[in-house]
C-alpha cells in the first residue's frame, strides 16, 4: 500500500474521489527499478500499471529487423504499461529504466474490478489513458519516420 496523497500528485488522478483514491492505493506498491533494467518486454502479461515516481525509462518498438528503436523517454509522473487495462492485457513495447526508477505499481486485476465497481473510476482512467496513447502515437509517428 502507498498513500493516496502520493497517486493525488499525478494527472491520471484529477477528479477521482477521496474514496477511491484510498482503495487505489491500497492495491499499489512502490517499487525500486535499477538503472539498465529491461522491465517489460513486446507480448509479456501485463499484470500491473505503473507511474514513475522518479527516474527515466525508454518506450522501444521493435522494427521487422529485430532493432530495437526509442519512440518515448518516460519520466517523473508518466504513465507505464496502460495495456494492463485494455484486453488482450499485454505489453505492446519494450520498457528500459534508464536510471535507477522509483515506481508505484498498482495491481491490474484489482484495479479492472475496482473499476468495474466505480465506473467513474474507469471513466476518468480510460480518458487519461486515451490522451497518452494520443500523444504516444504521435511521438512514435515522428520518431519511425526519422530514418
Amino acid at each position: 500500500m502507498i498513500s493516496p496523497e502520493v497517486l493525488r500528485r499525478y494527472s491520471h488522478f484529477v477528479g477521482i474521489g477521496d474514496e477511491s483514491l484510498k482503495q487505489l492505493a491500497m492495491i499499489a506498491e512502490e517499487r525500486t527499478v535499477p538503472a539498465d533494467t529491461v522491465m517489460f518486454r513486446e507480448g509479456d502479461p501485463a499484470d500491473h500499471i505503473a507511474i514513475i515516481l522518479k527516474g527515466e525509462v525508454n518506450i522501444q518498438y521493435t522494427l521487422g529487423n529485430g532493432e530495437l528503436r526509442t519512440v518515448d523517454t518516460l519520466t517523473e509522473g508518466d504513465l507505464l504499461l496502460w495495456s494492463a487495462l485494455v484486453e488482450p492485457y499485454k505489453a505492446t513495447t519494450v520498457g528500459t529504466a534508464t536510471k535507477d526508477t522509483h515506481l508505484a505499481k498498482i495491481d491490474a486485476a484489482k484495479l479492472r474490478a475496482l473499476c468495474e465497481e466505480e465506473p467513474m473510476l474507469g471513466y476518468r482512467l480510460m480518458t487519461q489513458v486515451a490522451k497518452l496513447l494520443a500523444n504516444r502515437l504521435e511521438g512514435a509517428r515522428v520518431q519511425l519516420a526519422v530514418v
